[in-house]
C-alpha cells in the first residue's frame, strides 16, 4: 500500500476509515480525489475473495473517468469490484432493468432539449385556453425541471405560486408531461431521477437488494446534489450504520440554481451520525491566495459548524503573485488582459495554463474579441446540451430509429438531417409513405427510400443497410467515414457549408465520449440502448484546443486549476450578481457570490490578476465590495 504513503495525516484517517457514515470536509487543491481513490483501492485491496461492490457517485463524467483511472493504475483489476458513475448514469441503469413498475421497457429513450420543447408545445397547443397563463413552452419546461429535481408531489405543485391559477395549469402541465413521456418510453434528464427516487420508494426490497451489492459507498462533490439526488442516496443506504463516505465543502455550494443547498450537510448530519474529518491544507494555491480566500469566505454565515480555514502548504513567494487592475471603461480591461496574456505567451507559457474567469459569458466573449485582436487564440466556454451539426444529427437519430423503428418524429429529424448533408428534398411524407409497405417499420423503409433515390451517395445507403441489420458499429463507422470525407473535401475547395460547420468539433466530441467508454471496441460492444444512453448523459461541450486560452465562467472552472488566473468583471452587479445586490447583503444569494468568487480565486497555482472598470455596458460601477472583505482594497 505504497499509495498511502504519499498521504498526509488527515487524508491518512480519512482513507483508513472502515465501517459507518463519514463526513470529510476537504477544501480546493487539498487533494480530495487522491483520499477517496485511497480509500476504495485499500477497501478492495483488504477484502479479496469477497463479493461486495464499492459505488462511487459523481456529478461529471469527467470526474468518473479520473477517479477510475487514478484506481486502476493502483488496483488494476478494480472494474470488477467498483463502480464509478454519475448520479444520472447509476439511475438509469435502474430504470432500465426496473422501470416496468411505471411501464417502461429497457429500451426507452432520453430526450433531447428541442424534444422536450416540442413535447410542451403540442401539450399547451392541444388545450390553449387551459394552459392561457403559461408564457412559453422554454419557460414552462425551465419549470418542470425545478419539479423534477425537488421531487415535487403532484398535489403539491399547484400551492407552491401565489398565482393559484397558474399553479393548477403547471400542475396539469406536469402531470400531462409525465404522461407522455410514459407513454413514448421516454425520459428526459431531470425525470430520470425522479422516476429511480420513486421506484426505490415504492419498492423497498429492490433498494435493499442494491444494499446488499453496494456494501460502501462514496460521493465526491457532496455539496453540489440536489433534493432528488440526495433522497436517491438514502434510499440507497440504510438509516443506521451506513457505509457512507462523503467527500465536500460547503464553502464552494455554487449550484444553488439547480437545487444544491447550504443546508444538505445539515440534512446530512440529522439523518446519519456522521464523523466529519477536515482536509484544510491547501496544496493547489500561493499563501498569499489562500489568505485572501480565508479573508473572503470568512463573510459567509451558512458554513459548516467548527469549520477549519485554508492551510497554506506552500510557502511566501519572493514577489506578491496577486495583481489588481483598475480600468475607466471595460473595452480598456479587456484589451489589457488580452495585452498581459499575449506576454506570456511571448515567454512560452502553454496557452492551457492560463484562464480568463468571469461570472458571466458577455464579459468572456469581450475578452475573447479582444485576444483576437492581439493574434492570441481564444475559446470562450458555451455549454451544449444536444449535437447540431447535420451530420451527428444523422448518426444519433438514425440510431435513435434503430432502438424505435416506428418512431415518426425521430424519422422526421433524420430525413431533415439527411436532406442537410446530402443537398437533396428527402420529405418526412415520403419516409411514411415507405413505411406504409414495411408495416411501420421506418428504418427498413429508410434503406427502401435511400436506395432508391439518385441522390443519396452509396455509402450513405450502405450504411443505413448495416444498421438494419443490426450491425450499428459498422453503420458509425461507414457514416463517420463518409462525413469526414466530405467535410475534407470542403475544407480543401475552401468553401463554406452550414451543414458542416460544427461538425469537426462535435466530431471530437463524439470520439472524446467514445474514449472516456474505453475505445471503439469497448464502447460499440455495448448495447444499442445503453450506448445511446451513455451518448445522452454526455457533455457536449467542445474542449478548448491546446492552441487557445480558455475563457471560462466561474461554474465552468469547477474541479480545474491553472498556473495563471485573470478574474475580470469584480465590479459591483457583475460578482456580486446584480440579483445577490437586491436580495441584500445577508441573502442566501450574496454568500453563493461570495463563494464563486471563493471557487475563482482558488483555482490559481502561481498567479492571481483580478480587474475591475468603471463603467460595463455604460453604466457606472462601483469595485467589487469582495476586493474589501478580501483586504486587496480599503472600505469607502
Amino acid at each position: 500500500m505504497d499509495y498511502l504513503k504519499t498521504l498526509n495525516t488527515n487524508q491518512t484517517e480519512a482513507a483508513l476509515w472502515n465501517e459507518g457514515p463519514l463526513l470529510v470536509l476537504a477544501g480546493p487543491g487539498s487533494g480530495k480525489t487522491k483520499t477517496l481513490t485511497a480509500r476504495v483501492a485499500r477497501l478492495i485491496g483488504e477484502s479479496s475473495g469477497e463479493s461486495f461492490r464499492i459505488l462511487c457517485l459523481t456529478f461529471t463524467k469527467k470526474a468518473a473517468t479520473e477517479m477510475r483511472e487514478r484506481l486502476f493504475k493502483i488496483v488494476p483489476d478494480a472494474r470488477d469490484r467498483a463502480l464509478l458513475s454519475t448520479f444520472h448514469s447509476f439511475a438509469t441503469d435502474i430504470l432500465r432493468q426496473h422501470g416496468s413498475h411505471f411501464g417502461l421497457t429497457p429500451e426507452f429513450e432520453i430526450l433531447e432539449r428541442s424534444e422536450q420543447v416540442s413535447i410542451v408545445k403540442r401539450i399547451l397547443s392541444s388545450n390553449p385556453d387551459g394552459f392561457s397563463r403559461i408564457v412559453s413552452a422554454e419557460k414552462a419546461l425551465e419549470s418542470l425541471e425545478f419539479l423534477f429535481r425537488g421531487l415535487v408531489p403532484d398535489e403539491k405543485v399547484a400551492s407552491l405560486l401565489k398565482d393559484g391559477e397558474v399553479g393548477k395549469q403547471l400542475a396539469a402541465l406536469f402531470a400531462a408531461y409525465k404522461q407522455i413521456l410514459r407513454g413514448q418510453n421516454a425520459l428526459d434528464y431531470g425525470a430520470i431521477l425522479y422516476f429511480c427516487e420513486e421506484l426505490l420508494v415504492a419498492r423497498p426490497r429492490l433498494a435493499r437488494q442494491l444494499r446488499t451489492v453496494y456494501k460502501y459507498i462514496c460521493v465526491d462533490e457532496f455539496q453540489d446534489t440536489n433534493l432528488a439526488q440526495y433522497q436517491l442516496l438514502r434510499a440507497l443506504t440504510p438509516e443506521r450504520n451506513a457505509n457512507l463516505f462523503i467527500v465536500g465543502d460547503d464553502d464552494q455550494i455554487i449550484y444553488q440554481w439547480n437545487g444544491a443547498s447550504p443546508t444538505r450537510i445539515n440534512e446530512l448530519e440529522r439523518h446519519y451520525d456522521l464523523k466529519t474529518i477536515q482536509l484544510p491544507e491547501n496544496y493547489r494555491c500561493p499563501a498569499e491566495v489562500v489568505d485572501i480566500a480565508n479573508a473572503l469566505i470568512a463573510h459567509n454565515g451558512e458554513r459548516a459548524a467548527g469549520k477549519k480555514p485554508l492551510k497554506a502548504m506552500r510557502g511566501q513567494a519572493d514577489t506578491s503573485p496577486i495583481f489588481l487592475e483598475f480600468f475607466d471603461e471595460e473595452a480598456e480591461e479587456s484589451a489589457w488582459v488580452a495585452d498581459q496574456i499575449a506576454a506570456r505567451l511571448r515567454v512560452r507559457t502553454p496557452p492551457s495554463e492560463i484562464v480568463v474567469l468571469a461570472r458571466n459569458t458577455k464579459l468572456l466573449e469581450r475578452v475573447g474579441t479582444a485576444l483576437g485582436h492581439v493574434s492570441v487564440e481564444a475559446h470562450v466556454q458555451r455549454r451544449k446540451s444536444q449535437f447540431e451539426s447535420a451530420p451527428v444529427r444523422l448518426v444519433l437519430s438514425a440510431l435513435k430509429l434503430a432502438a424505435v423503428r416506428s418512431d415518426e418524429e425521430i424519422s422526421a429529424t433524420l430525413t431533415k438531417a439527411l436532406s442537410d448533408c446530402i443537398s437533396a428534398s428527402i420529405e418526412p411524407d415520403e419516409l411514411a409513405a415507405w413505411a406504409a409497405q414495411t408495416n411501420g417499420d421506418n428504418l427498413e423503409a429508410l434503406v427502401q427510400l435511400t436506395s432508391s433515390h439518385m441522390d443519396v451517395p452509396e455509402e450513405v445507403c450502405e450504411a443505413f443497410k448495416a444498421l438494419a441489420r443490426g450491425e450499428y458499429s459498422a453503420f458509425i463507422a461507414d457514416a463517420f467515414s463518409y462525413f469526414d470525407a466530405q467535410e475534407a473535401a470542403i475544407e480543401l475547395r475552401g468553401e463554406g457549408s452550414e451543414a458542416y460547420a460544427d461538425y469537426p468539433a462535435e466530431r471530437e466530441i463524439w470520439r472524446g465520449i467514445v474514449r472516456d467508454l474505453g475505445g471503439d471496441a469497448d464502447a460499440y460492444s455495448l448495447p444499442l440502448g445503453q450506448f445511446l444512453q451513455e451518448l445522452a448523459l454526455a457533455n457536449k461541450s467542445p474542449e478548448a484546443p491546446s492552441s487557445a486560452v480558455r475563457c471560462l465562467t466561474v461554474h465552468g472552472s469547477k474541479g480545474m486549476e491553472f498556473r495563471h488566473v485573470y478574474l475580470v468583471g469584480m465590479a459591483e452587479d457583475q460578482l456580486p450578481s446584480f440579483q445577490a445586490k437586491k436580495a441584500g447583503d445577508e441573502s442566501r444569494e450574496m454568500q453563493e457570490e461570495r463563494r464563486n468568487c471563493f471557487v475563482a480565486i482558488t483555482r490559481t497555482m502561481e498567479s492571481l490578476t483580478l480587474t475591475c472598470a468603471g463603467r460595463y455596458n455604460g453604466w457606472r460601477k462601483a469595485p467589487s465590495r469582495f476586493l474589501v472583505e478580501m483586504g486587496l482594497l480599503e472600505a469607502s
